[in-house]
């Protein structure tokens, strides 16, 4: 998972992260839409601990 420095698929990547991780999303945002293995939304997600955005997408939530 990479975080970017805005809410694109294509800008600069600022961090890596290793899959699976916890993260702490400090707020959401809509962005570009982003497609991945059929499922798509334009939620990104700001991580300030990793000083980026990373697609929804790529964010699960555990019920609870």
């Amino acid at each position: 998972m990479s975080t970017r420095q805005q809410t694109t698929a294509t800008c600069t990547r600022v961090a890596t992260l290793p899959g699976p991780a916890t993260v702490r999303v400090r707020c959401q945002v809509h962005g570009q839409p982003v497609t991945y293995d059929g499922d798509g939304n334009d939620a990104w997600s700001y991580l300030s601990a990793h000083g980026g955005h990373i697609s929804n997408i790529f964010i699960d939530v555990p019920d609870t």
